[in-house]
């Protein structure tokens, strides 16, 4: 009977010491696979139950060899947690990077062909205005000028709305939305939500502590890591391996089902949906975000406020002013809205004054009295409020035949005692350009060509903030990674070791068996 359990146990030697070679095996396949943690095998003395007292027979017969008591998966869950937290913020901040690239990129305006270019050009035909107040070429240059100020504001606000309508679609349109960064990132996070939840299902159906349970593990931290890239997420790991995940506080994966994922709708439809018009009365960005339940019932209806990191919430906010000191394409075209508004009020109170005077179209040696339909620069609907950088352009009465007549170069302090025949007088052209310096208090206490500068330093400042913030992030997930790497990365010396090891062993108990066998031959021969 000893030999028969002495055969037994090198029987089991063998097969444990394979088993082993088995995981050195898989380590070292999958020592180049995404998210793979190396496994190592723990063994364990097989024990006989019995009474053993101090019986050195019983003692012996107590020994039943080796077995294989788990295989343990090397993993560090703070440390993931970390990277997932880290993860999001870097994806936050890349996001916003890119937003402010391409900001830049709308105002780095080749040599005199931007803004900043138009307004000096625009001033530069007013001085020459108010050195010939009666020349119809000062005037046509002039307006000229003021024209072409007006479609390069109209130029760059299309140029904010396409780069708001890539990130968010456009606030009223299912195309645009369906055709934005974050409608295809929505879809991408519920997919992984799904993955999760499948795995959950395989991992509360298998045994932990076995190859095929640790494998699934890696897939689940692996999804949770995609999952991080778009969201904030909180995770809850049950004594199976499954776990839950939340963004916010809203769960979004309870085991083996998804019990909230985000669906979007546009600005105008959540505005018609809740009795708001759409946009006069809406301050919030151009898309809404909404976490439903798997029959489709809403959970959250604006979850904006709640998705503020990944992925998602450097997109989500990268189109409206918050006046929070954060610049983004919202802040930018806010500003330039301000800025056109400003253009027009200055320019059309001047031009629209008591004792402001133009030369009169049908009289060129003749002033007369200007009215409040004398505005330079309007709305799409000729008006001189509601003006924005999209809609502003010059007065119809500007652009007539004889349009160039109605600047209005001369300024009398008493109407009543006007010369008719003052058409070199220029007093009132010299008055719009001293707006040049002038600073004014709808424009935070800047001139026009201040504010402007302004605008374009803070794009920069916030450009190098925020890429000193990404790169010093990235330097931060790189490092994690290299941890994590180090924490259960596959070590092919380790891996060495431990397979000579194993050989070994596997020889070892090889031998024994065979010791054994022809112990066991022996006694059979003497038997006969």
């Amino acid at each position: 009977m000893n030999l028969l359990s002495s055969l037994n146990i090198s029987a089991g030697a063998l097969s444990v010491n394979e088993k082993a070679i088995s995981v050195v095996s898989h380590n070292v396949s999958n020592m180049n696979t995404d998210g793979y943690h190396k496994q190592r095998v723990n063994l364990q003395a097989r024990n006989i139950s019995g009474q053993i007292g101090n019986n050195p027979d019983n003692q012996v017969r107590a020994n039943g060899g080796v077995k294989i008591a788990n295989v343990m998966r090397y993993n560090d869950d703070y440390l993931n947690n970390y990277y997932r937290e880290q993860l999001s913020e870097k994806n936050k901040l890349e996001q916003q990077l890119g937003n402010l690239g391409e900001l830049a990129d709308i105002f780095n305006d080749l040599e005199g062909t931007g803004i900043d270019a138009a307004l000096s050009d625009f001033y530069e035909a007013l001085n020459n205005l108010q050195q010939y107040p009666a020349n119809s070429t000062a005037r046509t240059n002039f307006i000229e000028k003021a024209r072409s100020l007006t479609t390069l504001m109209n130029n760059k606000s299309v140029q904010l709305d396409k780069l708001t309508g890539e990130a968010l679609g456009d606030g009223s349109s299912e195309e645009s939305l369906k055709n934005s960064v974050i409608y295809s990132n929505i879809r991408e996070l519920n997919n992984s939500l799904e993955e999760l939840a499948a795995v959950n299902k395989d991992l509360q159906t298998t045994q932990t502590g076995t190859l095929t349970a640790n494998n699934l593990l890696d897939r689940r931290d692996l999804i949770l890591h995609d999952i991080a890239q778009f969201v904030d997420i909180n995770i809850k790991e049950y004594p199976n391996g499954s776990c839950e995940v939340s963004t916010g506080g809203q769960p979004l994966v309870k085991g083996a089902k998804v019990v909230g994922h985000l669906d979007i709708e546009t600005a105008k439809k959540y505005c018609d949906d809740h009795g708001i018009v759409y946009p006069d009365n809406w301050t919030g960005e151009l898309a809404v975000l909404s976490i439903v339940d798997g029959d489709g019932q809403t959970i959250v209806e604006n979850a904006n406020s709640i998705v503020t990191g990944g992925a998602l919430g450097g997109l989500i906010h990268s189109a409206t002013d918050y006046d929070d000191g954060i610049t983004n394409a919202g802040t930018v075209q806010a500003s330039l809205n301000k800025l056109a508004q400003a253009l027009a009020d200055t320019f059309n109170t001047l031009n629209t004054r008591d004792g402001a005077y133009c030369i009169d179209p049908n009289n060129t040696n003749h002033l007369k009295a200007t009215d409040a339909d004398n505005l330079i620069f309007v709305n799409n609907n000729g008006a001189g409020t509601d003006v924005t950088a999209a809609n502003i352009r010059l007065s119809d009465n500007l652009m007539t035949d004889k349009g160039i007549w109605n600047i209005s170069c001369a300024y009398f302090d008493d109407p009543s005692h006007y010369d008719i025949d003052a058409v070199g007088n220029a007093l009132n052209a010299v008055a719009m350009l001293e707006t040049r310096g002038e600073k004014q208090a709808s424009l935070d206490g800047m001139s026009i060509e201040d504010y402007y500068s302004s605008m374009i330093g803070h794009i920069a400042s916030a450009g190098d903030s925020v890429k000193s913030l990404y790169e010093t992030q990235c330097d931060v997930v790189d490092s994690i990674e290299n941890q994590l790497d180090s924490a259960y990365g596959v070590d092919l010396n380790e891996e060495l070791v431990d397979l000579v090891k194993y050989q070994t062993a596997y020889a070892a108990a090889a031998q024994v068996f065979n010791v054994v066998n022809s112990c066991l031959d022996t006694l059979m021969t003497l038997g006969r």
